[in-house]
């Protein structure tokens, strides 16, 4: 399989797991509630769906940054592939699944609030993206980290971090669902960063290089264990 098709078919794998989850939880808040019509359903995906999607995937891309470096991409080292195939290959697929993730939730945002679609709302998808990017930099650092140095500890604090992310979301939303509460609105709010913006993208944007560079700095010397 060509590089381009493979590394496409591991974003989909990534990006699948987060929006399937997503689009089950809220398909069921829809036929939970009480109408089944166009306005209910474009009040769900301008409301619920795009953030939902967002805080989601943060998390479950994140785990499966972990389940590749600590399964496959020794694998694939211990087979001949180079490690800097295997870094690059890697930012390519955080980049993509970040992008392909903050443009479903993007769509799904103007398309539930068209034609009232404020620029302020895409805005947060876009901070949203970077949250994406920063949550995937920082568990490839630790899961990196973690096969150096074999220290049980690092890898704990990332899964069970990431874990009980979903895991609240997940029982929140169920239990909403059970209740008869209908549907429910979701937002996440980056208004902090939106008052320097330049700045606090000039900002994330060094943490999240630092993080690449101390990731291949542990990745270039790693000793491989099948």
């Amino acid at each position: 399989m060509k590089r381009g098709k493979r590394i496409l078919k591991i974003v989909w794998e990534d990006l699948w797991v987060g929006l399937g989850l997503v689009l089950v939880l809220c398909a069921a808040q829809f036929f939970r509630s009480s109408q089944w019509d166009l306005e209910r359903l474009k009040e769900l995906m301008g409301s619920s769906f795009p953030d939902s999607l967002i805080l989601v995937s943060a998390v479950t891309l994140t785990l499966m940054i972990y389940s590749r470096y600590s399964v496959y991409e020794p694998l694939k080292i211990f087979m001949g592939y180079t490690r800097k195939n295997v870094f690059w290959d890697m930012q390519l697929v955080k980049l993509l699944s970040a992008f392909f993730a903050a443009l479903i939730s993007g769509g799904a945002l103007v398309l539930g609030g068209w034609p009232l679609t404020a620029w302020e709302d895409l805005s947060l998808v876009f901070w949203g993206f970077v949250l994406m990017l920063l949550t995937q930099g920082v568990e490839e650092l630790l899961t990196i980290l973690y096969l150096k140095t074999r220290k049980q500890w690092i890898a704990l604090i990332a899964i069970v971090a990431a874990c009980a992310a979903i895991g609240g979301f997940v029982g929140y939303s169920a239990m909403a669902v059970i209740d008869g509460k209908g549907l429910i609105e979701i937002r996440i709010s980056f208004l902090f960063l939106q008052e320097n913006p330049l700045l606090w993208l000039v900002f994330l944007a060094a943490v999240y290089c630092l993080m690449g560079y101390f990731s291949w700095k542990l990745l270039k010397n790693l000793e491989v264990r099948i």
